[in-house]
């Protein structure tokens, strides 16, 4: 079984399949004293990642192998919903045991899911002053700062020497009070943070030094209501391992660590793509059929009435319809090429914005960029366009409606896709909406009007095309 744990323990694609074939027979097998060595020879994520392919029996033989404190982790890697369904099978005992070997930021957000009654009950099993620190945590809404900070550090008084603060160290580390830890706090008498001190640092000065003549003073930190996706640009913008976070008077509450940065990245990331497509959050092998079919419901039905928009506008142009028919499939390219290009600049300056690059000093010359790439996008595809349909149709009019639309939709898409994310995130919503029926809908109906205008003026001066 040795080799087998060592050829397990990282989870790839090649191996995937092999692991889950493994573990479903030892399962079958009740052969639990392998199955808990093969096990804890993989990652808890590496198990997280494999969850969905074991069944209900097979779960429960899985957590019954599983140590308390390889099971803590484990549960941090899940998903909400897959947390959600381990505990309708557990009762609060359980639970507690599991979430008593977490760091305070990973306590918080599984109590967040509980109900009330069960997240009392954990919280007074906790001793009075953990409780305390967790509380603390969870009085802040999520997406914030506050929610996302531990409250599990080493904080030190700006005249502690060296070895007074290793002393500290080790006795927390002994007592497992503390993981990954990167820094030392300092802080003054009213526990305000003034700098920090990097562990490395602390093996390498000695031991008579005071923490006041090594530290690195207080730069950069945030405050509790600081939003999430404020936070992880921080540390993008400043390559921080730990950001500390502080009250209105300086006080240090806590401090945020990059693993949880990756995660809200992750989340924002994931967030602004669904949303650009107008679909949930949630994946799709944790929802019923009925509720993905309500989430995408009402974006459908927007998206409908603003094709009935669109398509009332070309009834204006029935008559021009009617005497050249050949307009009407024509109409399917002009929209066809509006959308994608709207698409192209929507995504381009959601993405922007979502990384900080726009500001009030660059965002007329972003807007300016997007509206020149898709002009001169529209003037190559439209006169490629019309050489097209000269071709088919030998008729110079209709092929001169085609590039009249294509570089005049184009040009709307550009601007329309570029200058909406820009105007929502403004007004403080959402720019990732921008993507859908707001967008394309205005691109057609004026892509729609040019094409069938210029159709029409062409018609009335020349009587036909």
């Amino acid at each position: 079984m040795n080799t087998i744990e060592k050829k397990f323990h990282l989870l790839t694609k090649t191996n995937y399949t092999e692991i889950v074939e493994l573990l479903r027979k030892l399962c079958r097998g009740r052969r639990f004293v392998l199955l808990k060595r093969a096990l804890h020879s993989l990652h808890p994520t590496s198990l997280a990642l494999l969850w969905d392919s074991f069944d209900e029996a097979e779960r429960e033989m899985i957590l019954g192998q599983l140590t308390s404190e390889y099971a803590a982790e484990f549960l941090t890697e899940l998903g909400s919903d897959e947390r959600e369904a381990i505990f309708r099978s557990k009762d609060t005992a359980w639970i507690f045991d599991r979430l008593e070997e977490l760091e305070t930021d990973d306590i918080a957000v599984i109590l967040r899911e509980l109900n009330p009654r069960d997240t009392n009950f954990i919280l007074r099993r906790f001793d009075k002053n953990y409780t305390g620190k967790i509380k603390e945590i969870l009085k802040y809404p999520e997406g914030t700062a506050g929610a996302l900070m531990s409250s599990d550090f080493l904080a030190v008084s700006r005249h502690a020497t060296i070895k007074s603060i290793v002393s500290q160290f080790q006795k927390l580390v002994k007592h497992d009070q503390l993981e990954d830890l990167q820094f030392t706090f300092v802080v003054d008498r009213g526990n305000k943070f003034v700098g920090y001190i990097p562990i490395r640092k602390l093996i390498l000065e000695k031991s008579s030094r005071k923490a006041q003549e090594i530290m690195q003073p207080a730069q950069v930190m945030v405050g509790p209501e600081q939003d999430q996706e404020t936070v992880a640009k921080i540390f993008k913008d400043y390559n921080l391992l730990s950001l500390p976070v502080v009250d209105s008077r300086g006080v240090l509450l806590g401090h945020i660590t990059v693993d949880d940065v990756v995660d809200v990245l992750e989340e924002e990331a994931t967030e602004d793509m669904l949303r650009l497509g107008g679909v949930t959050q949630d994946a799709p092998h944790v929802q019923s059929l009925g509720q993905m079919a309500r989430g995408r419901l009402p974006w459908l039905t927007i998206n409908l009435a603003t094709q009935v928009l669109s398509a009332w506008i070309v009834t204006f142009f029935d008559e021009t319809l009617s005497k050249v028919i050949l307009l009407a499939p024509l109409m399917t390219v002009i929209g066809g090429q509006g959308g994608n290009a709207t698409m192209q600049a929507v995504t381009v300056v959601v993405r922007s914005l979502a990384l900080g690059q726009i500001n009030g000093k660059n965002v007329s010359k972003v807007i300016a960029k997007e509206v020149g790439v898709s002009s001169l996008n529209g003037l190559a595809i439209g006169s490629f366009a019309a050489i097209l349909v000269y071709s088919y149709t030998q008729r110079a009019g209709i092929a001169f409606c085609m590039f009249t639309g294509l570089v005049s939709n184009m040009f709307i898409a550009g601007l329309v896709g570029s200058l909406l994310p820009v105007v929502l995130r403004f007004f403080r919503l959402d720019p990732a909406l921008a993507a859908g029926p707001i967008a394309t809908t205005f691109t057609d109906m004026c892509g729609f009007s040019v094409f069938l205008g210029v159709a029409t003026l062409l018609i009335g001066k020349f009587g036909g095309l």
